[in-house]
């Protein structure tokens, strides 16, 4: 982490949808962009029937008899979108949190840290229908260093014995994978990983300050958040001058630990211009390659959350008394991880889209970041991958999700536009289907407003 139900909505939602294998859903001479590689299909009819797409049909077809008809006619029907990186809150919190999410199309979320027994609650819920919401993919709590921190989020860890006690406990909870934050030390990060491994849970996350992007390959992590984290990782292993860098960031996260002992804010050089402009001058775009490459072989997906990259250097820009050359640098930083992204992009490692932060903001912030990593150089139809099809393949759920496809959940967005023209058309929603539930326009506005 880079750090009261209302029951007339809920009425007009479940009379408007039909119950699992009860009356179909069609959706007539609409335009299939299904988030293969295959060319959009005009003139198409998408059968629904309970929560799986039974039938693709060109609409000269004739519908199912009985089917409620939506009209996609001069509309675009995509999957249901992701968001790979957000923080669930406290389940009482949730109800209308989880509504607003599925009003901007997301059906699926990847939770990324979150108190244990409420991520579990809402996961539970949601798959069984007491709570209308997306699918919940779970972590529980972040993995932290020692730190004496108390969040319901993170779980601090402070020898390796309780690091490996720690996964036990969130593989008794069927977590989807465990994830590391910046703060762990090198021993620790090795305990969590080994343990993990032998639990056979996916190591997803941050890369700890102190720990080089070069070695999570060898840790098994199989998911980078936010191109390293506040410690620059990424950008750090591709430079010349890799070894002072890192000899910085080491002498900086001793200092990090001092600082929340003694209850000060901690002295970061990462964000100051002499660092940056070092750092840039040094990237070595021979080496950048050599590690894409083997995030590439290892299937080290990448969420590059750039929503909140765009602003890192805003909000450390009073703890960290950062001047206007200062920041300067932070958007030079930033250019470059437009550049990173797009040639991680080229180099055949999995973008994923996400963009960290709570449930509340999870909606409109997915669309941003889709517009970013179109930015940073990924077509419409690339970035639309990253919040569908890509996205559930680093989950290996591809056979139930993540496509428009027969015989996949029935998890789709109905869009006023193109999408593949103009990537932020995916803010045109005219209708979700959650798990073969269709959702208007109308009650879409009506959940957001919420």
């Amino acid at each position: 982490m880079i750090r009261r139900m209302f029951p007339v909505l809920l009425i007009a939602a479940t009379a408007s949808c039909p119950a699992l294998g009860q009356d179909r859903l069609a959706i007539v001479n609409v335009t299939i962009v299904d988030a293969t590689d295959h060319p959009p299909r005009a003139h198409s009819t998408v059968v629904v029937q309970g929560n799986k797409i039974v039938a693709i049909t060109p609409t000269s077809n004739r519908p199912p008899r009985g089917a409620k008809i939506i009209d996609g006619t001069g509309k675009y029907l995509i999957p249901g979108l992701w968001n790979n990186d957000l923080h669930g809150p406290a389940y009482g919190d949730a109800r209308e949190l989880l509504l607003s999410l599925v009003s901007y199309g997301i059906t699926t979320v990847r939770d990324m840290g979150a108190p244990l027994e409420d991520i579990v609650r809402l996961r539970a819920a949601t798959a069984s229908g007491e709570l209308v919401g997306p699918r919940l993919f779970i972590a529980g709590p972040l993995m932290e260093g020692p730190v004496p921190v108390e969040m319901g989020l993170i779980v601090d860890l402070f020898s390796e014995v309780q690091a490996r006690d720690e996964v036990r406990i969130l593989e008794q909870h069927h977590v989807d994978y465990v994830e590391v934050d910046t703060s762990l030390t090198p021993k620790l990060y090795s305990a969590i990983a080994d343990e993990a491994r032998r639990r056979h849970l996916p190591l997803v996350g941050h890369i700890p300050a102190t720990v080089s992007a070069w070695d999570i390959v060898k840790a098994d992590q199989t998911n980078v958040e936010h191109l390293g984290g506040r410690y620059l990782n990424v950008l750090i292993s591709c430079s010349g001058d890799e070894a002072y860098f890192n000899l910085v960031i080491s002498r900086t996260y001793e200092n990090l630990l001092t600082a929340l002992q003694e209850k000060r804010p901690p002295k970061e050089p990462q964000f100051k211009a002499d660092f940056d402009e070092g750092l840039l001058n040094s990237f070595d775009e021979a080496k950048a390659h050599r590690l894409f490459a083997l995030y590439a072989k290892g299937k080290v997906a990448q969420t590059p959350t750039l929503y909140v990259l765009k602003t890192l250097w805003d909000t450390n820009k009073d703890d960290q008394r950062l001047n206007e050359r200062d920041m300067e640098s932070g958007r030079k930083i930033f250019a470059k991880d437009l550049e990173v992204v797009r040639q991680m992009k080229r180099d055949g490692v999995p973008i994923l889209a996400g963009t960290d932060g709570p449930y509340q903001q999870g909606g409109e912030a997915l669309q941003s970041e889709l517009d970013l990593l179109v930015d940073a150089g990924l077509t419409p139809l690339q970035a639309l991958q990253a919040a569908t099809r890509d996205a559930a393949a680093a989950m290996a759920v591809t056979k139930d999700v993540g496509t428009v496809e027969v015989g996949k959940t029935a998890d789709l967005v109905l869009l006023e536009a193109d999408p593949l023209k103009n990537i932020s058309n995916t803010r045109q929603i005219n209708a979700v289907v959650l798990r073969g539930r269709l959702f208007s326009e109308h009650e879409l506005a009506t959940m957001r407003s919420r």
